[in-house]
């Protein structure tokens, strides 16, 4: 008597789901470029097959001056929508809610997670994105808050999985586009300001409120750098300037999108650049 083997009832499942994925090379081909939009069953044939690489933005709610409260988050969302198809990479759902300071939550509609809970937050979902098969890591960082928490939770993760990750605090690099966009010195943006207004400009115009700008006057919505020697709660404005006279709101959209584009293809550039490094060393490492 002939013996009959049995394929688990999940194979033949995945085989009828995503028979139109064999002929498919990069994320731009596929149907959607966010991971939740998937069943599970044509995730798990897409990652690590047609890409092992994930972009995951975090941000958090707070106030901005006439910027809106969740510039933190219309940010590094629509710096991912710009930069995946160059990356190949899916995008996963983003983190809305981080550590915001003392003197910002006491701003109407400021949300603030505690930071050690925040570490613990990115620890898990970065866990789960390895376990799904991402091996390649963009994380793009809208509020300085979630640094420090998101570095030590990419660190556990690497340390114990091995991915490689890259995490990118939009304010700080390439901060020189800036002068060629807008023609100024090249500076540290600060906070709700040209840079960050021109950032949520590129992704929804109406989302920088022109007319409480106009009404509260550029020196009332905002305030210059942060003097050293004494500490105010809470601060006398939401809206931090790098320098007196710098970084005051320029509503020019076409200039706030091609400032917006160069800071994305930059930031796909380097993590393109990574990529290739760390695909490299794994090649090493295996004496190929």
């Amino acid at each position: 008597m002939n013996k009959v083997k049995v394929i688990p009832a999940i194979l033949i499942i995945l085989c009828l789901a995503v028979p139109s994925l064999s002929q498919v090379q990069k994320v731009k081909d596929l149907k959607f470029h966010h991971m939740e939009e998937y069943c599970w069953m044509r995730l798990a044939a897409i990652v690590p097959g047609i890409t092992d690489r994930i972009i995951l933005p975090i941000g958090t709610v707070e106030s901005h001056g006439a910027v809106a409260i969740g510039a933190d988050n219309f940010i590094p969302n629509n710096l991912a929508e710009l930069v995946w198809d160059k990356c190949n990479a899916l995008i996963a759902p983003s983190i809305n809610h981080g550590f915001t300071g003392q003197s910002l939550s006491n701003f109407p509609g400021s949300i603030t997670v505690r930071e050690e809970i925040m570490e613990e937050y990115i620890y898990d979902v970065l866990k789960h994105l390895v376990r799904t098969g991402f091996k390649n890591i963009l994380i793009i960082n809208g509020h300085g808050g979630n640094t420090e928490a998101a570095k030590r939770a990419m660190g556990r993760v690497f340390n114990e999985t091995g991915a490689h990750f890259m995490i990118v605090d939009w304010w700080k690099m390439a901060f020189n586009i800036a002068n060629e966009v807008y023609g100024r010195k090249a500076t540290q943006s600060g906070h709700g300001d040209l840079e960050e207004a021109a950032l949520v400009m590129a992704y929804n115009p109406a989302l920088v409120d022109k007319e409480m700008y106009e009404k509260l006057g550029k020196d009332n919505v905002g305030r210059a750098g942060i003097d050293a020697g004494f500490s105010i709660l809470p601060a006398w404005a939401t809206t931090r300037y790098p320098e007196a006279g710098d970084g005051y709101l320029d509503f020019d959209v076409k200039k706030a999108r091609e400032y917006t584009q160069k800071k994305a293809d930059y930031i796909a550039d380097v993590f393109l650049e990574a990529v290739k490094r760390w695909e490299m060393m794994e090649k090493w490492k295996k004496n190929e």
